[in-house]
């Protein structure tokens, strides 16, 4: 069906604006009625205006907020369908589209998990899974502040990320702009005069003068060839078998494969224990746990503690087996089921976690910064003799003719 643009006014006199789907202009109108609306304009979204707008999409941020207005609403005693409705986003129509949406197939009798799953490309299916452990304990307002602490801890891990990642970013576009300037408006100059000598050329010359070569003929595979990779090889991982495979060899990596595991285990104790605090059975829970690592190998390994569980096996015992799980979550887990404190104990895992997460990634680019300069330098040492060894070699071929 068609979606259409519209604006319509409410019998309190609200302007409402958004894009719906509807069989035509004047079902639209019938179902706006239908809510007390009266349509004033409605005309269809063409696909190159799809385009420009984009897909309903939240930023991080803003998911945090629209949460946090769900979970205010519902601790205060006002129904979903209401929070919904006064959530609107005026600026951003498919994503004020994709909420009514939700509230639509609320309204319709689904649940707030059920309907936010309906829009995978808005809600992780971390996200949908804590809010559906909310609805089956009925503390749906705290599982949503859960939702938000999640939301905001990736906010804030990103974003060291990306304060981290400027400074190598600007010393390789340094490099590169080294390499061009010098390749483009030095390096021949110098050339031509070479041949006109006759100078035999140093070997640095020579591989440089290969590298500009392949640059001025190959260049845009240099540059739309690592992009084609990165393009299909997220393609390919989509395939379960390879992405198994792909993620079980990340956790071999010297520096990433020791983050990937930090970060799966702090996922993996921070949603135990905020499910085992809502009264989900262990069970159910280790079920909804196989995907919130983030890594295929930890999640195949989350699923064989299920089957170990389920066959009278203790959780500890079962995750020392696997052996992807570090021996202080297993030995908390240990502490937590001799206690009865899972929560506790799998809520310091995650505060240890979280720190590591954040000490490993500064770490990393705490060496990667001098390692960057060191090729920086030996870059740009390179250049200079392959400029450097032709001229000296011009010179002595001058100095020689003149002689004779």
């Amino acid at each position: 069906m068609p979606e259409f643009s519209f604006q319509a006014r409410t019998l309190d006199g609200r302007m409402l604006k958004g894009a719906r789907v509807a069989e035509n202009e004047s079902a639209l109108a019938r179902e706006l009625l239908g809510e007390s609306a009266l349509l004033l304009k409605a005309r269809p979204v063409l696909a190159g205006t799809q385009r420009r707008s984009g897909r309903a999409k939240f930023k991080r941020k803003e998911l945090a907020a629209f949460m946090v207005h769900l979970a205010s609403y519902i601790e205060g005693g006002v129904p979903i369908l209401a929070a919904l409705e006064d959530y609107r986003v005026s600026d951003k129509p498919a994503l004020d589209a994709a909420i009514q949406d939700i509230r639509r197939r609320i309204e319709g009798g689904s649940t707030l998990s059920d309907a936010l799953e309906s829009q995978p490309g808005l809600f992780e299916p971390l996200q949908v899974s804590m809010i559906r452990a909310g609805e089956v304990s009925g503390r749906l307002d705290e599982a949503l502040l859960e939702v938000v602490k999640l939301v905001e801890w990736e906010e804030e891990f990103a974003g060291q990320v990306k304060q981290a990642s400027t400074y190598p970013i600007i010393v390789l576009s340094m490099i590169g702009l080294i390499i061009v300037i010098v390749s483009v408006f030095a390096l021949p100059g110098i050339l031509k005069l070479l041949e006109e000598f006759h100078v035999p050329l140093p070997l640095p010359t020579r591989i440089f003068m290969a590298f500009g070569r392949f640059m001025v003929a190959w260049g845009w595979l240099a540059v739309l060839g690592p992009v084609a990779f990165i393009l299909a090889f997220k393609q390919a991982l989509k395939r379960p078998a390879i992405r198994l495979w792909w993620d079980t060899r990340v956790l071999k990596f010297p520096v990433a494969g020791p983050l990937a595991t930090k970060l799966g285990m702090s996922r993996f104790a921070a949603f135990f224990a905020a499910q085992y605090r809502a009264g989900i059975p262990i069970i159910q829970l280790l079920r909804d746990c196989e995907g919130v690592t983030g890594n295929a190998r930890l999640g195949v390994s989350v699923r064989t503690i299920r089957e170990g569980v389920e066959a009278g096996e203790r959780i500890a015992v079962m995750a020392a087996s696997v052996g992807h799980f570090p021996a202080l979550v297993v030995r908390m887990l240990a502490i937590g089921e001799e206690t009865g404190q899972l929560e506790r104990t799998l809520g310091k895992v995650t505060t240890y976690f979280d720190a590591e997460v954040r000490a490993e990634v500064k770490r990393f680019f705490q060496f990667l910064e001098p390692a960057l300069l060191v090729f920086l330098a030996a870059i740009v040492i390179f250049v200079a003799i392959s400029i450097l060894l032709p001229v000296y070699t011009l010179i002595g071929g001058i100095s020689g003719t003149a002689s004779q």
